[in-house]
């Protein structure tokens, strides 16, 4: 063999040796990397589904409060008087309805053990439920808001028990049931997963034992198909506990992560499990981005499609008023009506441009007065439909020398309005003009930051002031929570002020969107932002920070990149004046800030 041969054979060895090496690394790594990104693929399933029952959690528990809290609600409750409640609340739970299509229950329960209203059901009240529902019993004994799965007539569904008190005692309850297909739609949405429901035999109610007769174990599904079923037995098989497990099936690798369902007693009542393809993941994911880009240019495309046909088709439909009536209230850019106190009589063009009704008879038939647009505000400047036990247009003729203000709301558009009105009588009869003037703007200028759009200093001092009020004559809690960015001059220094302000601008949305409707936020100071937290404890209060910490940390300042903030949290305590507070609440923000930065002090 001559020298050039040997060679050849030598460098082609050599050659195939280090490819061999090499592909043997990589495909060593890469079954590392698969593992790896199938681990956090399963934390992630795990966290998103822990966080999408929490938040249901969360959202229920405020929209009970806001029906309890409705007028007329909490003595329908303790009059049992099925007809009100369902009268007073079916607004609200058709609005319930279209939020959620998933929401199968509304249950109002009397302290007895017994039924008073199944919004869903509205004929069918009076029978004991407690007998048959644990977490309804559970509630009546001990008084306590109970979440949790749990079966019933309508299934199976994730219930959110809230008990209802007048003035500390005991009157009864409401509940609303989320059916399950609401989280199985979700993780589909979030993950691409496809899902099986399975149910513990143990506690299916009258409406899912007929559903649910097949399953593996202790588990029943209604069905599955059978494509699913290799899943599902290659999942159970050497698995008796039901732990995350990935099979391969047809040359294709998949994860099944079980997602259990808790009753109130964290005992194991059903579980979804999550099968996902993590083949070629890395694919996949970009698969998922560019349709993901598509379908919502598309879905934009479509909706904007929508409004402009929709707001075209509105104005085209729009009908004169009566001459008469034209000339004399259309003449006015104000808000000008007729009304006898409750009734509308007459209204200008102004009114139906600002409530969007094309006639009054069309308003009235879902209002029986303007005044069911009033809103409180933060603090007690705005005119309500009683106010001190009179009619509101009785209070604006008793108290006509003083400057009136309305504050209303028509879908996501809140305006405020002066009120000025006068009195007329003919044949014992007495109408009212009534104007109204807008001065959002105006208002605006006097009671939000110019940069930010949240409250300014003035007002939050008006909307302390009066919260203080509230707490100290009701015995409500209430906190507030100062925050300040980190090394904020840096950024101005570095990026120059317009990137400093607009930082600030996004961090004011994030805490927008991060707080209740009740929360009042407002700009403090340069980089400092205060947030007063009616009804909310410390402990409330403090999770909350530290959500809204997290998001201010996670959140991409495109140029800036990342910021992070300090917070400090006091609740108010008992005789304490507004300077007192404040005052506190700063010591624990200079707390945060001298320990580290980044922080929440409380």
């Amino acid at each position: 063999m001559n020298f050039k041969l040997r060679a050849q054979i030598i460098i082609a060895l050599i050659v195939l040796a280090v490819s061999s090496v090499f592909t043997f690394f990589h495909i060593s790594n890469e079954s590392r990397y698969a593992q790896e990104r199938a681990q956090r693929s399963s934390g992630n399933v795990r966290m998103a589904f822990d966080s999408m029952v929490r938040d249901t959690e969360h959202f229920y528990i405020f929209r009970a409060y806001a029906n309890i809290r409705s007028e007329g609600v909490l003595e329908a409750i303790k009059k049992h008087d099925t007809e009100t409640l369902y009268r007073l609340t079916l607004p609200r739970y058709k609005t319930l309805c279209e939020e959620n299509p998933s929401l199968s229950i509304m249950q109002f329960h009397a302290a007895d053990g017994t039924s008073i209203l199944r919004m869903h059901l509205k004929e069918h009240f009076g029978d004991n439920i407690a007998a048959r529902r644990p977490m309804i019993r559970s509630v009546h004994k001990n008084h306590k808001m109970l979440t949790g799965f749990e079966g019933g007539i309508a299934g199976m569904a994730f219930r959110v028990v809230m008990p209802v008190f007048d003035n500390d005692t005991y009157v009864g309850a409401l509940e609303f049931g989320i059916d399950t297909s609401y989280f199985i739609d979700k993780i589909k949405q979030m993950t691409g997963s496809e899902n099986i429901l399975m149910i513990h035999k143990d506690v299916l109610g009258a409406a899912d034992g007929s559903l649910y007769q097949k399953g593996i174990g202790e588990y029943r599904y209604i069905r599955i198909s059978e494509e699913q079923k290799p899943y599902l037995s290659a999942f159970m098989d050497k698995n008796p506990l039901m732990n995350s497990k990935n099979i391969r099936i047809d040359e294709k690798d998949y994860e099944i992560n079980p997602l259990y369902l808790h009753n109130s007693e964290g005992r194991k009542v059903g579980v979804i499990l999550s099968i996902n393809d993590v083949t070629g993941s890395y694919q996949n994911l970009l698969e998922t981005i560019l349709g993901s880009i598509i379908l919502t240019v598309l879905l934009m495309a479509l909706f904007w499609g929508l409004i402009e046909y929709t707001f075209g088709a509105l104005i085209g439909k729009l009908n004169l008023q009566e001459r008469y009536i034209k000339t004399i209230l259309d003449s006015q850019k104000n808000i000008v009506l007729v009304t006898d106190g409750e009734q509308i009589i007459y209204a200008n063009q102004a009114f139906s441009d600002y409530f969007g009704y094309l006639s009054i008879e069309k308003f009235r038939l879902e209002h029986a007065c303007i005044c069911d647009f009033f809103e409180a505000g933060e603090s007690n400047e705005y005119l309500q439909p009683q106010m001190d036990g009179i009619l509101w247009t009785d209070y604006l003729i008793q108290y006509n020398t003083k400057e009136h203000k309305v504050k209303m709301r028509v879908g996501e558009k809140v305006s405020i309005f002066t009120v000025h009105l006068q009195k007329m009588e003919y044949e014992n009869q007495i109408r009212y003009v009534v104007v109204f003037t807008d001065i959002t703007k105006l208002n605006e200028l006097a009671t939000l930051d110019v940069l930010t759009k949240v409250a300014n200093r003035f007002q939050f001092d008006k909307v302390l002031e009066h919260s203080i009020t509230l707490s100290q004559r009701y015995g409500r809690a209430l906190s507030m929570m100062l925050i300040d960015i980190d090394h904020f001059k840096e950024i101005n220094d570095n990026y120059g002020h317009l990137v400093g302000d607009e930082v600030l601008k996004i961090l004011a949305q994030i805490l927008r969107d991060g707080v209740r409707k009740s929360d009042v936020i407002a700009r403090w100071g340069g980089e400092e932002f205060v947030i007063l937290l009616p009804d909310s404890e410390l402990s409330s209060a403090t999770k909350l920070a530290e959500i809204l910490r997290l998001r201010i940390a996670e959140y991409d300042f495109k140029l800036v990149k990342k910021i992070t903030c300090s917070i400090g949290i006091v609740r108010w305590n008992e005789g304490e004046n507004p300077d007192q507070l404040l005052k506190r609440v700063d010591e624990k923000l200079y707390y945060a800030k001298e320990s580290g930065r980044n922080k929440i002090i409380s």
